[in-house]
This record gives C-alpha cells, sequence and structure tokens, in this order.
C-alpha cells in the first residue's frame, strides 16, 4: 500500500473534521492502528485542527449575564390575604322571650334583603420565588444555547475554510512535484514554447517522452479562451501538423495529458480554434510555438 498517497488524499483530514462516511471512517481507524505513519500524521492533523480552533476561539462577551439579570424582576413572596374579614358577634345570652319575638311571619309585601350580597372576597394569586428562578434560568439558559449553536457553527466554519485550504495546498504540492519529476527525468525532452506576436507574454512547456511518445502539457501563461472558442496543441512532424488534442478550458496550476504525437517532432505550436478543434491549424491564430532541441 501506498501510505504517502493515503495520507495526501485528504481523507484523514475529513475523519478529524468528521465529514467521513461510517465506512470511511473505520477504514481510517483500522489503517490508523496498522501503520504507525498513518496513525502519527491523524494524531498532528487533530493537534493542529485544535490548536487553531483554540486560538480562533471567542468567549461569551463579559456583560451577557449582567444584561440578562439587569432586565428580571425578581418580587418576593406574599401571602394571600383577604380583604374583607368576616367579623363574629360575640356570644350574649338571649332571652326566650326575645328570641320568639324574632320569629314573628314576614309580611308578604316585606322585600326580604340580604346583607353582603354584592361583597366578594378578592384573592390575589402569588408566584413563589422559585418559580421565577426557574423561568429566568431557563431564559438563561436558552440565550447561551443560541450563543453557543451559534460560535460552534463559527468554528464548523472555519474547519471547513480549513480543509479548504488543505487540499489547495496538497493539489499545489502534487503539482510542483509532478513538474519537479518531469523536469528531472531523463526519458523526457522538455520543450519550451514562448509567445509569439499574437500573445507575446503567454508561456507553455511541453514534456515529449521519446520512447512512447507521449506529450505532458504545463501551461504558465496563456490568455482565457472566449467563448465558442478552445486551445489546440499541435506538433510538427516531417513539416507537417500532427493534432495532439485540444487543451482543458480550466489548464492552470495542472499537467494535463495531451493526444501521443509521432516520432521525429520538431516543433510543438498551439493555436485558438473553434470549441472541439479543427483538422488543421489556423496559423494567424498562433499563440505560443517552441523547437524541439
Amino acid at each position: 500500500m501506498n501510505i504517502q498517497a493515503y495520507i495526501e488524499s485528504g481523507i484523514l483530514e475529513e475523519y478529524v473534521l468528521g465529514t467521513v462516511s461510517p465506512q470511511e471512517k473505520q477504514e481510517v481507524e483500522c489503517m490508523s492502528h496498522i501503520y504507525p505513519e498513518i496513525k502519527e500524521e491523524l494524531l498532528r492533523t487533530e493537534s493542529a485542527l485544535e490548536e487553531y480552533a483554540l486560538k480562533h476561539q471567542t468567549p461569551p462577551p463579559a456583560s451577557l449575564k449582567e444584561s440578562l439579570f439587569a432586565k428580571m424582576n425578581f418580587d418576593s413572596a406574599q401571602e394571600i390575604e383577604d380583604n374583607n374579614t368576616d367579623q363574629q358577634p360575640e356570644n350574649t345570652d338571649i332571652e326566650p322571650a326575645t328570641v320568639i319575638s324574632t320569629m314573628r311571619p314576614v309580611p308578604q309585601d316585606e322585600p326580604k334583603v340580604i346583607e353582603n350580597a354584592f361583597n366578594s372576597v378578592e384573592t390575589k394569586v402569588v408566584t413563589p420565588v422559585w418559580a421565577k428562578l426557574a423561568v429566568a434560568a431557563s431564559i438563561l439558559l436558552a440565550i447561551f444555547a443560541g450563543w453557543s449553536a451559534t460560535q460552534m457553527s463559527k468554528v464548523k466554519k472555519e474547519n471547513e475554510e480549513i480543509a479548504s485550504k488543505m487540499g489547495t495546498m496538497e493539489q499545489a504540492f502534487s503539482y510542483a512535484q509532478s513538474l519537479a519529476s518531469l523536469y528531472r527525468n531523463p526519458e523526457y525532452k522538455t520543450v519550451h514554447l514562448a509567445g509569439l506576436e499574437k500573445s507575446p507574454q503567454s508561456s507553455v512547456s511541453a514534456f515529449w517522452h521519446t520512447s512512447t511518445n507521449q506529450v505532458l502539457l504545463d501551461v504558465q501563461n496563456l490568455p482565457k479562451p472566449p467563448s465558442g472558442k478552445q486551445y489546440q496543441l499541435w506538433s510538427i512532424v516531417d513539416g507537417k501538423p500532427v493534432d495532439n488534442g485540444m487543451i482543458d478550458q480550466e489548464f492552470s496550476g495542472r499537467v494535463l495529458k495531451m493526444k501521443n504525437t509521432k516520432p521525429g517532432a520538431v516543433a510543438f505550436a498551439i493555436t485558438l480554434e473553434k470549441e472541439g478543434g479543427n483538422p488543421t491549424p489556423t496559423m494567424e491564430e498562433m499563440y505560443v510555438m517552441g523547437k524541439v532541441v
């Protein structure tokens, strides 16, 4: 197994960020137990992300607690008061004659009057202090939970940005390694394609494997092609142009694999053609050209 390729694939960073599938998570954990290099890189990545998160963490505002309690009014507990206290008459001795006289029948035309018929007892409900404290605590907890969720969202976004930057760095490193290996490989001839009158600032390098006739291309500088147009690579063999394929529109920062050429190529050139290419090059639209030395 190519351990370095596995480390550079970016799966360890995704594992630390928690974006891998359950199967990938199990795979990373298994690999880290088998290969010490993977485990060491995994620990290093976790440490780097943790250090970054701690370095950029945002503490809650110091005035948050005071501002919350300042908005809350805690009343002391009050007892239920009865505003209309019934007064009990004092016990007195009542003569029998008086009792009999008070039991006389009430005339039919004399209306009955019910005293205190419209007097009502007003009751005031008092909320216990512990209930108010519980409500205040729940509000404080909800606010803190919202604040925590915001901070976690920020941390997650920062982690995603870190992962994106690391991916970009890995891609750039891989690109640089590929170029270095091509320049050092004696089996490849390096052909520098310089800018012509059409585009003097343009610069491209072609790598021709003389045994297999494979052609690789590194575009250092070419203007962005207009809509409906595309660059096409040519090699000159026996005085005739040989189509080496269309250049991908996203050519920056990549080593492009083109069509094989024929033995005996003496030069390479790039022209701007209609999208999809032409069977023969448009000479007035030639941007770069270089001779094989």
